[in-house]
This record gives C-alpha cells, structure tokens and sequence, in this order.
C-alpha cells in the first residue's frame, strides 16, 4: 500500500510539473495602470473581492506611459481603455462596458468657424486641414478608430496639440477655460466635469463628430503574453457572471446622462446580456 501510495504521489507531483511547465503562467499580482490611484476604481475594487487570492496594486500613470507598460509585457493591466483593432495587436481584452461616442468640445464662439453636415456633426478632417482653429487632445488615449485614424496624421499639423498629461486629461480642459485652445477632443461628460469643477463650462458645447457616432467598446487590458493571456481569462470568467455584468452595468451608467442612457438602451441591454458569459472558452 505505501509502495502504490508513494507511486501516486510521485505520478501526483510528476503531472503538476508538468502543467506548471506547460500551462498557463500563475497570476499574483496584477498593476492596475489608473489615471488617479487615489481613488478607487470599482471595476477593480469588484475584481479584487471576488479574486483575493491575487495581489491587486493601484499605479497612478497616465495613458502614454500605461501602453507603454504593456506594450512592454509587464504584468499590468489598463482597466477601462478603448478597444481598438490597433489596441488588439498590442493586449489581450475583456469588455466590460459601452460609452457613448467621443465629441468636440468647443467654444460658443467659435461655432461658425466650424465645417459641419447637415446633421450638425463635426467634419474633423476638414477641420484639421483647415487649421482655422487650434485644438488639443490627450496623448496615448483612444477616441475610436475614426478619429485616432485622423490623429495619427496629424503630427505636423501646428493647429493641433497632443499632450501627456497625469490623470483623465483635467488639465487641457483648464487650458480650454482659459482660453489657450479652441477645441478638445474628449469623452463626453466632459462638460459636465468641468461644471463640477467650477470651470466656465456654459462657454462651451459639445458637438458630435461625423463617422463617429457609434458607441466605443471598452474594456480591461493586459499584455499580448502568456501571462496577459492567463490574467484576461481570469478577469473574464470573473466579469462573466450575471453579477459580473450587473455591476458593469452600474458603474458604466454613472458616466450617462439620462437621454443618452435611453437612446442607447438597446444596445446597452445586448451587450450586458453578451457579457454576463465569460468571452473566452477553455
């Protein structure tokens, strides 16, 4: 009986050598690359009771510097991000919600300057050619594919600025209040945002912008390796639950006002629908 005991083990012990040889790396730690650490991320917060078993340490790092994390394979993951095909080829994704589309915040007084359709829709890239008006985007963050396709062109062009700046981008719309931009490309709630902060926000009106109008996809981030590989089919068998999706949903409908909410419900409904099943099959 010891002899067939110890044989079992043996064979016991052989196999988990040979799955810690094969399979999928061990997750222990993750970094969660946010704008401000100092506040709590409720995505996160929500991932780190459900998995106490790994180590979940919030790093204040703009976007820039966040990709470059990644792109690096370094064992951290960018919690809300815009997914994108570009995005794709540098991390693995599990959705967790969608935004209402990115908009141009501009001045009141500047609106006849501006090339719109007849829908009232911003035409950005005549816009940018034009360069009647100076604008100012945050580096390293996505808009969607229309316009990071747009933007990405624009490297040369003086009548646009890309910065780098800490947290979600507060300081351009400082720079907008003040008078040293004309326009910012940002999420909307930004205007809301700045009303919060006590900038002159009546100033200003966010218009939409033509071939943009979809709502993004977002989602977590982790590196294109192995270890991103196990990280995302761990967040996403955990995000995957009808608990999971509900608490997406929640967190997610913070950042709506109520007419964009109900424009969007159909859409929002199949998507939580869709995420309350884990993505990835095993």
């Amino acid at each position: 009986m010891r002899t067939l005991c110890a044989l079992g083990l043996m064979m016991l012990s052989c196999a988990a050598r040979a799955a810690a040889a094969g399979g999928a790396p061990a997750v222990e730690h993750i970094i969660w690359l946010q704008a401000d650490a100092s506040k709590p991320n409720p995505i996160v917060a929500y991932l780190a009771k459900q998995l106490p078993e790994i180590k979940h340490e919030p790093l204040a790092t703009n976007a820039l510097r966040s990709w470059q994390m990644i792109e690096r394979g370094e064992h951290a993951c960018r919690p809300t991000t815009v997914r994108t095909a570009a995005r794709e080829a540098q991390a693995y994704f599990a959705d967790t919600m969608l935004a209402p589309p990115a908009e141009l915040i501009v001045r009141r007084d500047k609106l006849t300057a501006l090339p719109r359709n007849a829908a009232g829709e911003v035409d950005l890239e005549t816009l940018l050619r034009q360069g009647r008006l100076q604008g100012a985007y945050l580096r390293g963050r996505s808009f969607g594919e229309r316009i990071d396709s747009l933007l990405q062109a624009q490297a040369s062009n003086k009548s646009l600025t890309d910065y780098a700046t800490a947290g979600f981008g507060t300081r351009l719309q400082d720079m907008l209040a003040h008078g040293r931009s004309d326009y910012l490309i940002d999420a909307q709630g930004a205007l809301e945002q700045m009303r919060r902060r006590e900038l002159a926000a009546d100033d200003f009106v966010g218009l939409p912008i033509q071939g943009s109008t979809a709502p993004l996809v977002l989602g977590i981030a982790c590196p294109r390796t192995p270890w991103g590989l196990a990280a995302i089919r761990t967040i996403d068998r955990t995000l995957g639950t009808p608990a999971g999706a509900e608490m997406l949903r929640q967190t997610g409908r913070a950042w709506l006002d109520a007419d964009t909410a109900e424009r969007l419900r159909p859409q929002f409904d199949e998507f939580y629908l869709r995420r309350s099943k884990p993505q990835y099959q095993d």
